[in-house]
């Protein structure tokens, strides 16, 4: 079994959890056994994994693994489910009920988003209107866990329940010295029979992933996919097991020498004191793999696997049945993507070819988002620039698009550039560190750009757009150049861990 070690699964995720979800198809399409493995505790999880095709038993979650509900059916909960008394006034609303007997306010039931008044949770108050208790409530229909607060309005309490109401883990939190809950103890209460203590989270984390590897007869490959989170509880495993870092990144910070520079801080350990705890390092391009090996000095041994597998052909859209001048984007917005740069190079295409129109797909921060909004408006291209903000389906925005333009100055390899050249859309890209040198051959499939040679970037776009066969050959190049991310190319590359 592999397992591929994260923090959460949320209803807009990065390229680390989008890569999870091709991985766990092309699993599944090789008949092969894998699952996603979070650890944070979240009530509308099982409900989430639908909106990207997921299905139970591709996925196990610490908090679910201990309360025995990886697989739990429940039923849809309502207000009017709510053990509430008979006396009690219920008001009415679309987000949330308040709750009162006679003038004061007891609790307020609130709806999970994008249901029909489902509980999410309920918060209960003081006589002085302090919030004292918040009950969570799972989407499958029980309560999940209360949350005590206490009269400064911080968490210091909280057990999980079964579906049955029995308690199975309590979690003790002291203050911070900027008045925010730390957690001090975990207490994880009769799991086959013992009660077992643990100081933090991660502690907890790794005796579940050492559970999880038990229950599945042992020697499973576990793989630390995002490196904050999964690389320590990995690392500490100490049953037995494969361990692989997946990096899903650059290896060197933003900003330093990405050649020559020191480690990132949270790679240093697991690459140097602590490398021989790992049966492997995953990187997703070739040029990464070599840059690192040097890095390391050959300590652990670094293999390369495809993150962008292509497990399906699309149908093939001719240029001039594509949105004329239409520019696409996805991605993370912010500045190591350089979003504003992008934003100003385009207003200058805009400029030459006035039916051009940008549309970016991707969240960012509610800052950085509103500051490239304003940049937009003030260069003059609002009209033409469209912020589509996260989407999970995006195979009609591919297929519309004539190109796929990305000024990125960092990546390990960019997901959305593999599924825009799945979708026949010639990429203009610059050429950073790591992953569009090795998808894009100038000429045939795209355009490669020196990094941050905006007048070159522009010059292309323009003349691109201004070359309706130009693109068409370019598109055709796209379509019929996908051998480097081809499924059997990427599953091939799975296969290297069974023989380390």
């Amino acid at each position: 079994m592999c397992f591929f070690v994260n923090q959460y699964l949320l209803s807009s995720n990065s390229s680390v959890e989008h890569a999870e979800i091709k991985r766990l198809a092309l699993f599944k399409k090789h008949g092969a056994p894998a699952k996603l493995v979070t650890r944070d505790f979240d009530p509308v999880l099982h409900e989430t994994i639908k909106k990207f095709a997921l299905t139970d038993d591709q996925l196990v979650n610490m908090y679910d693994f201990f309360a025995g509900t990886t697989d739990y059916q429940g039923q849809k909960l309502h207000t009017e489910d709510l053990p509430l008394p008979i006396d009690y006034q219920v008001g009415t609303g679309n987000n949330y009920r308040e709750v009162k007997d006679g003038n004061r306010l007891v609790c307020e039931v609130h709806f999970a988003a994008g249901t029909v008044g489902q509980v999410n949770h309920v918060d209960y108050f003081d006589i002085a209107g302090n919030m004292t208790l918040r009950q969570r409530y799972d989407i499958r229909g029980f309560k999940a866990v209360d949350e005590f607060f206490g009269e400064d309005g911080q968490m210091y309490y909280s057990r999980y329940y079964r579906p049955t109401g029995q308690v199975y883990l309590e979690r003790y939190f002291v203050k911070s010295v900027e008045n925010t809950p730390i957690n001090s103890l975990n207490v994880l209460r009769n799991y086959q029979g013992k009660d077992y203590y643990f100081d933090t989270l991660e502690d907890l984390f790794t005796f579940f992933l050492d559970e999880l590897n038990k229950e599945n007869g042992e020697n499973n490959i576990f793989i630390a996919d995002r490196p904050a989170v999964a690389i320590k509880p990995v690392q500490k495993m100490t049953s037995k097991a494969k361990r692989f870092l997946w990096l899903p990144m650059n290896q060197v910070n933003d900003g330093q020498d990405l050649i020559n520079g020191p480690l990132n801080s949270m790679l240093v350990e697991p690459m140097t004191t602590a490398a021989k705890k790992w049966d492997g390092i995953i990187v997703m391009t070739e040029n990464q793999a070599k840059v690192l090996r040097r890095q390391i000095h050959d300590v652990i041994p670094v293999l390369v696997i495809n993150g962008v597998p292509v497990l399906q052909e699309y149908q093939r859209i001719d240029e001039a049945d594509r949105k004329q001048g239409q520019l696409i984007y996805v991605g993370r917005l912010a500045e190591d993507k350089q979003t504003s740069q992008l934003i100003s190079m385009f207003a200058q295409i805009h400029q030459q070819v006035p039916a051009s129109k940008l549309t970016l797909y991707g969240y960012g921060t509610v800052g950085d988002v509103d500051n490239y909004k304003k940049q937009a408006q003030n260069i003059g291209v609002g009209d033409a620039v469209e912020f589509a903000g996260y989407q999970v389906q995006l195979d009609e925005a591919y297929d519309q698009a004539q190109l796929f333009v990305d000024a990125s100055r960092i990546d390990a390899q960019p997901l959305a550039m593999g599924e825009a050249l799945n979708h026949g859309v010639p990429v203009v890209s610059y050429d950073y560190l790591y992953g569009p040198a090795e998808m894009v051959i100038s000429g045939q499939n795209g355009e490669i750009i020196p990094l941050n040679n905006q007048a070159r970037f522009i010059q292309t776009v323009v003349k691109l757009l201004q070359d309706q066969n130009e693109l068409q050959q370019l598109s055709n190049g796209a379509y019929n150049n996908l051998a480097g991310l081809a499924e059997e190319k990427t599953w091939q590359q799975w296969q290297q861990l069974s023989s380390i």
